[in-house]
């Protein structure tokens, strides 16, 4: 496992937004079943995008951001495991 300048190990990829590569504070699913960060994924969205990021699928009109609390908690596990905030 990948380790920070300061000893972190590095977060799973899975727990980084596609779009701004952070942790994600607040993951979300769009109907396509990807995940992104809730303050992304809204900023992608205002901005007049009306595809999915990542697959580049139509959104149509739903643009419905469901939570996605399992990954929310793993990575909030992970934080605190790793004592990052």
């Amino acid at each position: 496992m990948e380790t920070s300048s300061q000893g972190i190990p590095a977060p799973p990829e899975d727990f980084r937004c596609p779009i701004s590569l952070e942790v994600m504070a607040e993951p979300v699913i769009l109907w396509t079943g990807q995940t992104y960060d809730r303050q992304s994924i809204q900023r992608w969205l205002d901005s007049g995008h009306t595809t999915c990021p990542k697959t580049k699928q139509e959104l149509h009109d739903d643009t419905r951001l469901i939570p996605n609390y399992a990954l929310r908690s793993l990575i909030q596990s992970w934080a605190a495991a790793n004592s990052v905030e």
